[in-house]
């Protein structure tokens, strides 16, 4: 525990040492927000309740390819990151530190887009449902922490900040997250369910509102966790062979 309390620290005084990363993590869901969510939706109280959701999980997908992908690559190309990988303990404190950091960063990303939410559009939520929709979001960390951690340590570092700038966006709107979450047709209605991001969008939704998931969607989110924590795993140990073996 010793040893996973110095990693966070670690992790948290090097956010705070930059804190203008944090305001542009965070430029892409308000702008939705503004643009999309309080024009279109913002006269709904269910369709405004339910996208705010959508866009705190955008905030996810948007942290965890900044802070896992291009920080694991960045780590790869400096010797600080060679030196990190040798301390003792191994790797678990050091993905427990950085998902603790990811559940601080989007339960604090996700309080500007509530305060949209409440001062321009009709949705409703309790304080109960909000708490329960911050819990879904730090449970939607886990596999798209892994899915960056394969990509930033299998991937050559030059590439990775290219991929991990679309990403998101990709994951999103084959979710359906830029979309009526109760629409049942069309062409995301039809891929979502096989997106992990449908799975974690739908936990959040029936936190916050009348939502009920669907069944594959679930299924298919335990399907990626655990295909890519495998993936995360073999990345980290081909890497770790290519270096220090």
């Amino acid at each position: 525990m010793n040893t996973i309390a110095a990693y966070t620290k670690f992790e948290i005084l090097g956010a705070i040492r930059i804190p203008m990363v944090f305001v542009a993590l965070l430029f892409l869901p308000t702008v939705g927000m503004l643009l999309f969510v309080v024009p279109a939706l913002g006269d709904d109280p269910v369709a405004a309740t339910l996208s705010t959701g959508s866009m705190c999980l955008f905030t996810v997908l948007i942290i965890c390819s900044a802070q896992y992908g291009l920080g694991i690559a960045d780590a790869r190309m400096k010797p600080w990151g060679g030196y990190v990988r040798t301390l003792p303990g191994g790797p678990l404190p050091k993905m427990v530190s950085m998902i603790v950091m990811s559940s601080v960063f989007v339960v604090a990303g996700s309080i500007p887009l509530i305060g949209i939410a409440v001062l321009g559009t009709e949705a409703t939520a309790s304080l109960l449902d909000i708490v329960l929709g911050l819990g879904a979001l730090v449970l939607a960390v886990v596999p798209f922490s892994l899915l960056m951690l394969a990509i930033g340590y299998a991937v050559n570092p030059y590439l990775v900040s290219v991929i991990t700038s679309i990403a998101p966006i990709i994951l999103a709107y084959l979710g359906g997250l830029f979309t009526d979450p109760n629409s049942t047709g069309g062409f995301t209605a039809n891929v979502s369910p096989f997106i992990p991001t449908r799975g974690s969008a739908e936990l959040v939704w029936a936190a916050i509102g009348d939502y009920t998931p669907n069944t594959l969607s679930m299924v298919m989110l335990g399907v990626w966790t655990v295909v890519l924590a495998f993936l995360a795993y073999r990345a980290y140990r081909s890497d770790e062979g290519k270096r220090f073996r």
